[in-house]
C-alpha cells in the first residue's frame, strides 16, 4: 500500500489506510550497524522495530565515485546457535544442507540427521532481554517429528503443543518438496536468561516418516548481540564441513574437514581455497531471515544535465561523472574502521557519510562542486546534498531529488509485497491494474511525500519518503513533484522475477531549472522505516 500527500496541511482523502505522519513514526529500533560489504561496497545495518532491522548494500565498485545505495532488504534478527555449537548424543548423520532456499543463495551451513529415538542435541542459549526461541530445521518427504525440551522439561515449551497424541510437545518436519531450506518453527516465546534447549527425534509423523533433519537452534536478537550473523573467517583455524564464515562482505561454507589457511577467501562465487581449504562463496549468508522489499536502483538521485548541447547523465553507481574528491566514514563521530573479529559489524547509534565530488560532464569538463551528507540513525536515512557552479550553464533535462525503488511481487519469497497506491483526493492505484504492461507514468503535481506500507510475514513494513529543498542562500530548485512508474518491466504476479516499481520525486524550477556560475542548488531526501508487529 502506498500513501502520497500532496503537499503538507493538505488532507488525506476518507479511507485512506494511514496518515503521513504515521508513515514517519519511530520503529523503536536502538542501533545502526557498519561492515564491509562484497566487491567493496559497504552493509549498512538500520533496526526497524524490536528484533528487526533493514540491510541495505552501498556500493563502491568505483571507488572514483560516490557510494550509491542500492538495495534494501529487511531481515528478522536471530542469534544462530548452529550445528557446531550443539552437543550431540546417540546416533547422528552429520550432512550439508543445501542451500537458503532463495534464489541468488546457496550457502548451505551444517545439519545433523537421526531416527533414532535415543539421539538428543542441545545447546544453552542466553540473553538478558526477552527472548523467543525457533528450531530451525530442512524439512523432508520422510521428515519424523521433533520434540523439544527446555530444562530437560517442557513446561516453557510454550508455542507447540502435542500434535498427534504423542503425550508430549513436538513439530512435524515433514515437507511435501525434499530439501526445502531452511524452515524453522518458534517452539518459545518469553525466556529470559540461559535455559538449556534439547531437540530429540518424537518418532513417525504421517504424512512423512520418522527422520529429522537439525540445522541450528535460535533465539531472539539485536544489532547488538553477536550471533545474527556467522563470525568473521580465521586463519590457522579448525572448521567442520559446513561451518558458514564470512570474509571481505563475502560469507562462506567449509566444503570439509580441515585447517583454514594464512589468508583468507577471496573468491565471490562457486568453490576455491583459501590456501589449504575448500570454501563455498555466496553474497548472502544463510541466517539472518531476510525478505526483499526492492532492487538495486539508485536511490538518492540522479539527474540528466546539457552543457553546450552535450547532455550527460549524473549519479551513483549507474551513472557516474561524480568525481570524488573526499570521503569521511564516522560512527558515533569516531572515525569507522572494520571490525577483524567477532561477526563483523561495528554497532552504534548513528553513522554519517560526508562525500565530497566534482560533477563533470562525459567530457571531464567541471560543472559542479557537490557534498552528500548522509546520516543514518535507527530507522532514518536522511541526505543533504549541496551544489555550487563552477561556470559552465548546466540545464537540467530531468532531476530527480528522490527514489524509491519498490517490489509488487517478490519472486525469491514467491509473494506480494507492495499492492496499492493511495493518493489524497484521487482514487487508488492499484498496481494489479498493470500486470503485464508497462504504463505511461503516473504524474502527481506537487508531491513532495510518499508513504509505502508493505505485508509481510513478520509483520507491515512502513515506509515514509520525502525530498525537498534545502534552506540554502540563492538555491535555483523550488518546485517539487512525484510521478509513479507502477511495472518497469510488465512483470506478472508469478514466477522467479520481480515485479519491480519505483517512484521518483523531482525537481525544477520556474522556467526550467538551470545551474550556473556560482549558482546553489541544495536539496534533501529522507528515508523512514519501521516494522510494525502483526495483529495479534
Amino acid at each position: 500500500m502506498i500513501g502520497l500527500d500532496l503537499s503538507p496541511h493538505r488532507g488525506q482523502r476518507a479511507g485512506a489506510p494511514l496518515p503521513l505522519a504515521a508513515f514517519f513514526a519511530s520503529g523503536g529500533g536502538q542501533s545502526v550497524a557498519l561492515a564491509e560489504g562484497a566487491g567493496d561496497s559497504l552493509s549498512v545495518w538500520t533496526e526497524i522495530g524490536p528484533n528487526h532491522a533493514a540491510w541495505m548494500r552501498f556500493d563502491g565498485a568505483n571507488t572514483a565515485t560516490r557510494y550509491s545505495w542500492r538495495e534494501t532488504l529487511v531481515m528478522e534478527l536471530r542469534n544462530i546457535y548452529p550445528v557446531a555449537e550443539l552437543a550431540l548424543s546417540g546416533s547422528w548423520s552429520r550432512l550439508q544442507s543445501s542451500g537458503s532456499g532463495m534464489s541468488g543463495s546457496y550457502t548451505g551451513n551444517r545439519a545433523v540427521s537421526t531416527s533414532s529415538l535415543t539421539a538428543s542435541a542441545s545447546v544453552t542459549v542466553d540473553r538478558v532481554a526477552p527472548y523467543d526461541v525457533w528450531i530451525h530445521f530442512t524439512g523432508r518427504t520422510n521428515g519424523g517429528y521433533c520434540r523439544v525440551d527446555i530444562d530437560g522439561a517442557q513446561s516453557l515449551v510454550n508455542e507447540i503443543d502435542d500434535p498427534a497424541g504423542l503425550g508430549f510437545k513436538a513439530f512435524s518436519t515433514y515437507s511435501d518438496v525434499d530439501l526445502q531450506r531452511r524452515q524453522s518453527v518458534k517452539v518459545a516465546s518469553g525466556l529470559t536468561g540461559a535455559h538449556d534447549i534439547t531437540c530429540a527425534c518424537g518418532g513417525t509423523a504421517t504424512p512423512g516418516g520418522n527422520t529429522i533433519l537439525i540445522e541450528a537452534v535460535a533465539i531472539s536478537g539485536a544489532l547488538t548481540d553477536p550471533r545474527i550473523l556467522p563470525p568473521l573467517w580465521q586463519p590457522g583455524t579448525s572448521y567442520e564441513m559446513g561451518d558458514e564464515v564470512q570474509f571481505g562482505g563475502i560469507f562462506y561454507s567449509a566444503r570439509a574437514d580441515g585447517q583454514s589457511g594464512n589468508d583468507g577467501p577471496t573468491h565471490s562465487g562457486g568453490i576455491a581455497s583459501d590456501g589449504a581449504l575448500d570454501w563455498r562463496a555466496d553474497d548472502r549468508s544463510t541466517y539472518p531471515i531476510f525478505v526483499a522489499v526492492d532492487y538495486p536502483s539508485e536511490r538518492e538521485y540522479a539527474a540528466r544535465i546539457d552543457v553546450g548541447g552535450s547532455a550527460t547523465e549524473i549519479g551513483g553507481q549507474t551513472h557516474g561523472n561524480e568525481v570524488l574528491q573526499s570521503r569521511v566514514i564516522t560512527l558515533d563521530g569516531q572515525t569507522w574502521v572494520p571490525a577483524t573479529s567477532g561477526n563483523g559489524l561495528s554497532v552504534g547509534s548513528q553513522i554519517a557519510f560526508v562525500e565530497t565530488m566534482q560533477w563533470q560532464t562525459g567530457g571531464g569538463t567541471p560543472v559542479a562542486d557537490c557534498q552528500l551528507t548522509r546520516s543514518i540513525t535507527p530507522g532514518i536515512l536522511a541526505h543533504a546534498t549541496t551544489l555550487t557552479g563552477l561556470g559552465p550553464v548546466a540545464t537540467f533535462e530531468w532531476f530527480y531529488a528522490g527514489m524509491v525503488p519498490m517490489v509488487g511481487w517478490d519472486g525469491e519469497s514467491r509473494s506480494n509485497v507492495v499492492t496499492t497506491l493511495e493518493l489524497p483526493g484521487a482514487a487508488p492505484v492499484v498496481l494489479a491494474d498493470y500486470e503485464g504492461i508497462n504504463p505511461p507514468n503516473l504524474n502527481f503535481a506537487g508531491a513532495q511525500r510518499l508513504g509505502i506500507t508493505a505485508p509481510l510475514d513478520a509483520g507491515t513494513l512502513v515506509y515514509g519518503h520525502e525530498a525537498g529543498a534545502l534552506s540554502v542562500s540563492g538555491n535555483v530548485v523550488n518546485q517539487f513533484d512525484t510521478f509513479l512508474r507502477p511495472n518497469l518491466n510488465a512483470t506478472v504476479a508469478g514466477g522467479s522475477l520481480d515485479w519491480q516499481a519505483k517512484a521518483y520525486v523531482t525537481g525544477s524550477a520556474d522556467g526550467g531549472l538551470t545551474l550556473g556560475d556560482g549558482d546553489t542548488l541544495g536539496f534533501f531526501s529522507r528515508h523512514a522505516l519501521r516494522l510494525t508487529p502483526p495483529s495479534p
